[in-house]
């Protein structure tokens, strides 16, 4: 007998909300089961990015994050293009930030006009966004529904104490509202109501149930959006059928360890704040987000391959060479180590199964998809070569220009030795780097299981006896290597059954 994986019938379903621009439509919501659960229902649409940008330059931002978007900082309406040419943002995230009363203080009619221009610029899209001051954003957002009249686009944060006035300009100008509510379900189902009860369509709103970062409240979050999603689909509860919208972007770089400095314990701050945005991003999808606001172009990236992974359709990539730059995709084309003098690696994506490889001079490697790892070695897929083949081809397009003028300069000098060109060699595979950490010895003790299977256990690896002075375990490790290892050798504390650190357990583990 075939064993068959016991499903859920939904007896409801998110409704669909289409956002558009010049005739670019994005359609998110539809799913009719929680996310990605494809052996029960259908994600209709796959969730989106929203790349936020703010009104000015931010003083408070990360330099990480800065760095991507340092030739637009102060001007918006290049923000917002870059974000969307350069980036491929599926929405434009227009953060007013500068109006904020405790702030910049910049007027409505200020942040009207920046509205407005940014809304022309663009072809996709456009959420905008107020300062969370209840009374600024009633006035901001009013003249920002006005000078965008004519086109359609979301305005937010509407907030119970500001749902009239907000409510009433989106009703009179055709715009989308975007309802936020502090962390509750009985908050955000209550705003709901009240948007309906003013005459706001429901293909007209989505939620914002208001979210934190991992490890400031990300907990909480993800419960309460469980619930609304779960009153959507198995009571179906027509106040909650909205799709979700998590403003993250702020929340995650805001916080102190996406801002700290490089650690020798808590590494590069680059990888850090970056791994942090990610991470928050897919503890939010899994919890029902249809629209994620994000900031950092590397961290996106990674989203975008673990939506496209979890979906099982394909990664967004592509392969392009331009004047002087080489261009790849993060997480498709595996990397370039060393070019011709004059070609220039955009992105850095020197990895493969997440683990950074290094090669020499005139070395390149180009990896697609690991489709088999055995003993000894890794192997690449068909695709891998097809594509490294038609990246050097394209290398050596780039190349015949230069190689023009040498040959022409060549000719007015006495002639020289030409130089060899290196032959580069494709192959298939490779053996693994060799692991230079080491074992890690621990004392073992052979034990019988409850079927009086013998079986093979951790011993005891702390030290018998009364301390007699305080320990500092920072203060006896002299440096990094010996930090890590010594927090690796650390999980003992988790397979002791007599002691937790320096305290006796009450229970054992």
């Amino acid at each position: 007998m075939s064993f068959k994986i016991p499903t859920l019938a939904y007896t409801g379903s998110i409704r669909s909300i289409t956002l558009e621009k010049n005739g670019k439509k994005v359609t998110v919501g539809g799913e009719n089961s929680y996310p990605f659960y494809s052996f029960e229902g259908e994600m209709h649409h796959l969730p989106k990015v929203a790349i936020q940008v703010p009104d000015f330059t931010p003083d408070d931002w990360s330099e990480v994050c800065l760095e991507p978007y340092k030739d637009v900082l102060g001007n918006p309406v290049a923000w917002a293009k870059k974000a969307q040419d350069v980036y491929k943002a599926d929405i434009i995230f227009l953060w007013l930030k500068s109006t904020d009363p405790n702030g910049l203080n910049r007027s409505a009619d200020e942040a009207a006009e920046t509205a407005k221009q940014v809304l022309e610029a663009i072809d996709i899209p456009l959420i905008v966004w107020g300062s969370n001051n209840v009374e600024k954003d009633a006035e901001v957002l009013r003249k920002v529904a006005m000078a965008c009249a004519g086109q359609k686009i979301a305005l937010g944060p509407v907030q119970e104490g500001n749902h009239k006035q907000i409510g009433a300009q989106a009703l009179a100008y055709n715009h989308m509202v975007v309802a936020s509510s502090p962390i509750d379900i009985n908050l955000a189902k209550q705003l709901n109501i009240l948007l309906g009860n003013l005459g706001v369509p429901p293909e007209n709103i989505l939620i914002d149930p208001t979210t934190g970062a991992i490890g400031y409240g990300i907990e909480y979050t993800y419960s309460v959006m469980e619930r609304i999603r779960q009153a959507a689909l198995t009571q179906q509860d027509d106040k909650l059928q909205f799709p979700m919208i998590s403003n993250l972007a702020d929340e995650v770089w805001k916080t102190k360890e996406a801002k700290l400095a490089d650690d020798p314990l808590i590494g590069k701050a680059v990888n850090r704040g970056i791994t942090l945005e990610a991470m928050t991003a897919v503890t939010l999808l899994l919890a029902g987000a249809d629209i994620l606001v994000m900031r950092h172009p590397k961290a996106i990236g990674l989203v975008r391959n673990y939506v496209a992974d979890m979906a099982g359709v394909a990664r967004p990539a592509f392969v392009s060479v331009s004047e002087g730059v080489t261009k790849a995709a993060p997480g498709e084309v595996a990397a370039v180590a060393s070019l011709p003098r004059g070609i220039k690696l955009e992105i850095n994506i020197a990895k493969i199964l997440d683990a950074p490889l290094t090669v020499g001079p005139d070395h390149v490697l180009a990896v697609v998809k690991v489709y088999e790892e055995g003993e000894g070695g890794v192997t690449i897929s068909p695709e891998a070569v097809e594509v490294f083949t038609a990246f050097l081809a394209a290398k050596r397009v780039m190349a015949e220009p230069s190689r023009a003028k040498e040959e022409a300069s060549l000719q007015e000098k006495p002639k020289k030795k030409a130089k060899e060109v290196p032959q580069v060699k494709i192959l298939h595979s490779w053996l693994a780097t060799e692991d230079k950490i080491g074992e890690f010895n621990y004392p073992k003790e052979k034990k019988k299981d409850f079927s009086g299977k013998e079986v093979e256990l951790l011993g005891p690896s702390y030290e018998e006896g009364t301390p007699t002075e305080r320990g500092d375990w920072r203060h006896n490790l002299k440096n990094r290597e010996d930090m890590v290892q010594h927090l690796k050798t650390s999980l003992r504390y988790w397979y002791s059954s007599e002691v937790y650190g320096s305290e006796k357990r009450k229970t054992p583990a």
